[in-house]
């Protein structure tokens, strides 16, 4: 089994990463990935480097690097480095946790853009353009 994904969906809840860019739900299982995003993230007796999303469940994976915003879910696997809000849940059954580093929001997600090799996203505008007024001044008077 390798790696799925489902179609992105656009569920941006105003963390500042562009969740609407990446799959719904990705799984790794029976095999190793180097990077995988999603807003669910669950691996199952495989091997990921890095995994970036809101929700993180480690069965009896091994992560090197997780970037976790809402909840990591460790039973019997094992992360090496979580990055995360000082809010992110973390439940721990049979599996551990080496190293929690805790990070400000903007700091996450600058984080996150860059282990995945993506731009951050552009703001809109948040004023609408004004119309540009010329006056013109009629020099010559061409008659038909």
């Amino acid at each position: 089994m390798a790696l799925k994904s489902n179609e992105a969906v656009d569920d941006n809840e105003g963390d500042g990463f562009p969740w609407e860019t990446v799959g719904k739900k990705s799984s790794v299982g029976l095999s190793k990935a180097n990077k995988v995003a999603g807003i669910k993230v669950s691996t199952l007796m495989s091997f990921t480097e890095v995994a970036v999303c809101r929700k993180l469940e480690v069965t009896m994976g091994r992560v090197s690097e997780a970037i976790v915003f809402e909840k990591v879910d460790v039973k019997m696997g094992y992360i090496k480095d979580l990055h995360c809000l000082s809010t992110t849940t973390q439940d721990i059954g049979l599996g551990s946790i080496e190293k929690v580093h805790i990070h400000s929001q903007e700091e996450l997600v600058k984080m996150a853009l860059e282990k995945l090799d993506m731009n951050p996203p552009q703001p809109s505008p948040s004023a609408p353009l004004e119309p540009i007024h010329v006056n013109a001044v009629v020099v010559e008077d061409i008659k038909h």
